[in-house]
Parts: C-alpha cells; sequence; structure tokens
C-alpha cells in the first residue's frame, strides 16, 4: 500500500482584524476586501468565508 504525504496548505489565515474589516466591507456594499482577502488565504478560502459570513449583518441595506 503506497503511502500519501498530504502537502503543506498554501495561502495565509487571516487575522481576526482582517476578517471584521472585510465583514464591515460588506455590510457597507462593498465586496472587494472580502474577495482579495479570499484569494489570499489560499487553501484556507472555505474558512476564509464562513469566518467573514458569521460577522455580516442580514438586516444591512
Amino acid at each position: 500500500m503506497p503511502f500519501f504525504r498530504r502537502s503543506k496548505p498554501t495561502g495565509t489565515r487571516p487575522t481576526d482584524a482582517q476578517i471584521q474589516a472585510a465583514a464591515a466591507g460588506v455590510n457597507r456594499g462593498d465586496r472587494a476586501a472580502a474577495n482579495q482577502l479570499c484569494d489570499e488565504a489560499g487553501d484556507y478560502r472555505q474558512e476564509t468565508v464562513l469566518r467573514i459570513c458569521r460577522h455580516i449583518d442580514v438586516e444591512a441595506p
């Protein structure tokens, strides 16, 4: 049975401050910061999106 080694994840995990800033931008209607943050996250993209979604105000216009 062959042994498969996992490769190291690419990208970076954003800080809580970066997540909150991106979510604040989404609340104002600007998705550019969130998109850039997700692009830089690499393999951590799904986790980053979910972290941003936790901070989005669904009642915002």
